[in-house]
């Protein structure tokens, strides 16, 4: 402890000790003494004069003390520890706090879960600062989220804002989140930068095995002008490891948009946390609504994952969310048992089909096969509703109210119309390109390439599969990395994966970044046969053949139709997505029943019974309703109010990242790997958190304890020389 005092002019105080002894002196004066016969029997004997001298000179010395300790008192006497009043900031600090919002955080000991201790030790850490002391909170989930955009000095304030971060649910990026800390940090001004992580001891937050994400941290810790120190505060202490966790893993579904009786498979992996192999009670839901028929068990084995699949229909239009939940007693995170998908559902999609042959015959076009499929006269109730067009004859205008359009080996248009197609793309629609004998080099670079539609992606020329060939080329089963084809892919003998290939165009792609092109699946022979690239919102999808029977025999084979119905009906889908990744925005085509006069009214009813306003905007001829920002994973529904019972116009779900699911904690080692550099420092309590930040600038002043000793010793003082007068010189007789 190193002293300190505040006033030290004022030391000179302590002169005044030597009054009570100048006062001692003068009382010792020499009179004349009197010599009186009787004075003898009043001499005190040896014994007692030796007592009272004792007691003055106690006496002497505690007035004394009183002296110095109003002096000291005065001088505002400290040293440098908490041990008085606690470990607290000296001021000039810059803090940032981080509660980890992550599914284990949910974990509860009995009374309260994890999450909500570490906002109360949060809440209480705020009190240890000084006035001047700055605090910005972040909620960490699989993106850091400020909870406050701008460093605040009223720690009141900052604690309510603690108050108002929702529930765990999710994954936490702990890593992400301390970067966002250190990048506020560097904008702030004080001498002393801290960022505060309150978390569990779950391994899956932190990317341990990213050295490059680390050694990109070490980087951003040199940015501020004061290096910030990373403290963790572990809010688990005392709790014991997860010893049994199922957790259900995200939900695919093999397309987002659909038809009344088409049937959507939904699969999602079931794991085991455990050390013992589990029986598993399985659930099904439609819009909250369990299907018994669909209840199952199943064995899920230690430290495994056994993957649920199913297929399911939808009688009527509109958007359903369909679940997969399991019900476990003893489960020590219950809020990763439960995983949603949104399907949109529609009477029928209507489809645009570019021709780009000028054969009058109806049985030579590119379409004919296409049309067939998608619109047979003898079925009056389509899932896909087609209507073709020529290519030299295809207007912008053509390409309204149509979600998807197929170009079926075209090879020139009006040059309007790339770049109309690349803003339909835009938008966030889908565009299927069949290639075919009539496109050249030239033609697809002008059309698809320069246009932006498929940037990057070059035709080199036609190859033709060996004629003498014992095994035809096909489609490559492993190949196939979309998931609106694994229904293919999964079932035995699928007629897609047996068709043979003749002919097709062999391509070069060098697009990267945003514009990569993604093979979705390949031949047998190794080249590419199906291409997909992002553009704007929309989609665009390259089939290096064509979808009539000059090259292949795909339109003879049973998977034709489903196949071209899946495509279509991915690439429709494209145009609004409902199943979206934590942090992507939302937005919906809003129905023509709604008026104008309604859209102020309209909520997004988030996770938690919690609502945000609709931002409603006009696009085109058509209202949009979007929400900016998805803040919690879970299921997000548009509403045509905040009133509890108005009615849902859209749903969608928002991912997580499901790494989260494992619960293993953070081993000695884990820990030594990120304490290199000094990046971070681990505590187990939040006093060790005090003493570790203020240690070297906490002092305690020593003026309230000094004050009490002064009115002690007065006390003293008093009773003493009561004592003195009262007592103190009477002898006690002499024995003769």
């Amino acid at each position: 402890m190193v002293p300190l005092i505040l006033n030290p002019a004022l030391l000179a105080g302590l002169l005044g000790i030597g009054l009570p002894v100048l006062a001692h002196l003068l009382s010792r004066r020499k009179f004349d003494v009197v010599q009186w016969g009787a004075m003898q029997f009043l001499n005190p004997s040896r014994k007692t004069r030796r007592r009272m001298q004792l007691e003055e000179l106690l006496l002497l010395l505690i007035r004394m003390g009183i002296v110095a300790l109003v002096v000291l008192a005065m001088c505002r006497f400290s040293v440098s520890s908490g041990f008085l009043m606690g470990y607290r900031s000296a001021g000039s600090r810059d803090v940032v706090l981080v509660i980890d919002g992550s599914n284990s955080m949910g974990r509860s000991d009995g009374l309260t879960s994890l999450h909500d201790k570490a906002v109360r030790r949060a809440q209480t850490f705020l009190k240890t600062l000084s006035r001047g002391d700055t605090v910005t909170i972040i909620d960490a989930r699989d993106k850091a989220i400020r909870i406050v955009d701008s460093p605040l000095n009223d720690h009141d304030l900052a604690a309510q804002r603690l108050e108002e971060i929702p529930a765990a649910a999710g994954a936490a990026y702990l890593l992400h989140a301390c970067e966002e800390a250190v990048a506020i940090l560097g904008r702030c001004s004080n001498a002393s930068r801290e960022v505060v992580v309150f978390t569990d001891r779950q391994r899956a937050g932190w990317n341990i095995a990213e050295d490059a994400a680390w050694q990109r941290f070490d980087e951003v810790l040199k940015f501020p002008v004061v290096r910030p120190k990373v403290w963790v505060v572990d809010v688990s202490a005392g709790m014991g490891a997860i010893r049994q966790n199922v957790s259900v893993g995200q939900l695919d579904v093999s397309r987002d948009l659909t038809v009344p009786g088409f049937p959507v498979s939904i699969q999602v992996p079931i794991r085991n946390a455990g050390k013992a192999t589990i029986q598993v009670p399985i659930q099904v839901l439609i819009n909250g609504q369990r299907l018994a028929t669909m209840d199952s068990t199943i064995s899920v084995g230690p430290g495994a994952e056994t993957l649920f699949s199913r297929s399911v229909r939808f009688s009527s239009p509109g958007t359903n969310v369909v679940g997969v939940r399991v019900s476990l007693a003893d489960d020590a995170v219950e809020v990763d048992n439960a995983s949603f998908a949104a399907v949109q559902v529609k009477a029928a999609i209507p489809v645009l089909l570019v021709e780009g042959s000028l054969d009058p015959s109806r049985q030579k076009r590119n379409t004919f096969f296409a049309e067939l499929a998608l619109s047979a006269p003898e079925n009056k109730a389509p899932w896909i509703v087609a209507r073709t067009v020529k290519a030299k004859e295809l207007k912008p205008d053509d390409l309204n109210d149509v979600p998807a359009i197929v170009l079926a080996n075209v090879a020139d248009l009006p040059v309007e119309m790339p770049a109309a197609i690349k803003e339909f793309a835009v938008a966030g629609n889908g565009v299927f390109i069949a290639l075919g004998p009539d496109n050249t080099v030239e033609s697809f670079d002008q059309l698809y390439q320069q246009s932006g539609l498929f940037p990057g992606l070059k035709l080199n020329r036609i190859r033709l599969a060996a004629p003498d060939a014992v095994v035809p080329t096909t489609m490559a089963p492993y190949s196939i990395e979309a998931g609106w084809l694994n229904r293919f892919r999964e079932r035995k003998g699928a007629a897609l994966l047996t068709a043979p290939f003749e002919q097709w165009w062999l391509v070069e792609s060098s697009a990267s970044g945003e514009n990569k092109t993604v093979t979705v699946a390949a031949l047998t022979s190794g080249d590419p046969l199906l291409l997909q690239v992002a553009c704007g919102r929309g989609s665009v999808l390259l089939m290096t053949s064509n979808i009539d029977s000059r090259w292949n025999s795909l339109p003879t084979t049973p998977d034709y139709v489903p196949f071209l119905h899946e495509a279509l009906f991915q690439m429709a889908a494209a145009r609004i997505s409902r199943n979206v990744s934590f942090g992507e925005p939302l937005l919906t085509e809003l129905p023509e029943d709604i008026t104008t006069e309604q859209h102020a009214d309209m909520v997004f009813r988030i996770p938690f019974d919690t609502t945000e306003k609709a931002v409603v905007t006009q696009s085109a001829d058509e209202w949009m309703a979007r929400l900016d920002s998805t803040r919690l994973p879970g299921l997000y529904e548009l509403r045509r109010s905040a009133a509890a019972d108005a009615s849902t116009v859209d749903a969608f779900v928002v991912n997580y990242d499901h790494a989260e699911d494992d619960p293993a904690e953070i081993t000695q080692d884990d820990r030594e790997r990120l304490l290199v550099n000094n990046r971070l420092s681990f505590m187990e309590s939040l006093d060790a958190l005090q003493q570790g930040m203020y240690k070297g600038e906490s002092r305690s002043e020593l003026w309230a304890l000094l004050l009490w000793l002064f009115l002690g010793f007065l006390m003293l003082e008093v009773w003493m020389t009561r004592r003195l007068v009262m007592k103190g010189h009477v002898d006690t007789p002499q024995t003769p």
